[in-house]
């Protein structure tokens, strides 16, 4: 396994969705994150990378792209990457905030930043020459000066396996349900969205509800988010549930000390290497 798999973003488990369409979205920016969501740090986001850290490796992958195309004769186009504030875990245990459940009900929240990007990528690649395509690519289209940047920045990266990482996360995403104290706010919550003419059995199912289709939300499916909301805050289900998840990140990376620590080190290594090929380090935006 590539070690750099170990520093991808972690998908939050659990809040998934119907995927929604670009025109199924509502325009504008994203509502800012709650107090409450700001505040959901777990042991296990220290091995993964935020969005400043994220920004400065695509930042130094692009400036040994260009340097590598250079001593070739030839352009490449820099993308800029400013770095993003990111929020791992802010569906992590559902949906969690008023704004977001009257605006997209039960869909995902739009990343504009990375969408931005990806435009500019597809763009960049369309305008390609021939031989630049070849050059940054490679005849098969996994080599070239794209992946000679990639092994430059992990150039003296220890070698380890992610797996640890994911692992633990969806482990104690899965066994912090089975928590007393868990179990009580779900029963509590369950109560409260029955009280509402809601019958779920816990606080995942309504991600999963099949009437939530199409490319809009409908009345239903907000009313049904608003009420789903309500109820976790009156339950304090998200900062309970959040309390025993990170108890057992906290056992997990003591039990495997060693491991946890080399996954660190090499972290530190790769990002290392980043800001030394990148001049400046990408400022937020």
């Amino acid at each position: 396994m590539a070690t750099a798999a170990v520093f991808t973003l972690l998908i939050a488990v659990g809040c998934a969705g119907p995927p929604a369409s670009d025109d199924a979205r509502p325009p504008g920016p994203p509502p800012a994150p709650s107090r409450e969501v700001r505040t959901l740090v777990l042991p296990l986001d220290a091995y993964q990378l935020d969005g400043r850290n994220a920004a400065l490796i695509a930042t130094a992958q692009e400036k040994l792209t260009t340097s590598c195309m250079a001593r070739q004769g030839l352009d490449w186009p820099e993308i800029p990457h400013p770095a993003t504030k990111t929020w791992p875990n802010r569906g992590r245990y559902g949906l969690a905030e008023p704004a977001v459940a009257a605006r997209y009900g039960y869909r995902p929240i739009p990343d504009p930043a990375s969408a931005a990007a990806e435009k500019l990528m597809g763009r960049r690649d369309a305008g390609l020459t021939a031989q630049q395509r070849k050059a940054a690519y490679g005849a098969d289209g996994q080599s070239g000066c794209a992946a000679r940047a990639q092994q430059e920045l992990m150039r003296d990266v220890p070698k380890v396996n992610s797996d640890l990482v994911n692992e633990a996360s969806l482990t104690s995403y899965k066994e912090s349900q089975q928590a007393p104290a868990v179990q009580k706010v779900f029963a509590a919550w369950r109560a409260c969205m029955r009280s509402r003419g809601h019958d779920y059995r816990d606080p995942m199912a309504p991600n999963d509800d099949p009437r939530w289709t199409g490319e809009h939300p409908t009345p239903a499916e907000t009313a049904t988010a608003r009420d789903d909301v309500e109820c976790k805050l009156k339950a304090h289900v998200v900062p309970v549930w959040w309390r025993a998840d990170a108890a057992l990140q906290h056992r997990t990376i003591k039990d495997h000390a060693e491991r946890f620590q080399r996954i660190g080190d090499a972290r530190d290594r790769y990002l290392e290497n980043a800001k030394r090929h990148s001049r400046t380090e990408p400022r937020d935006s």
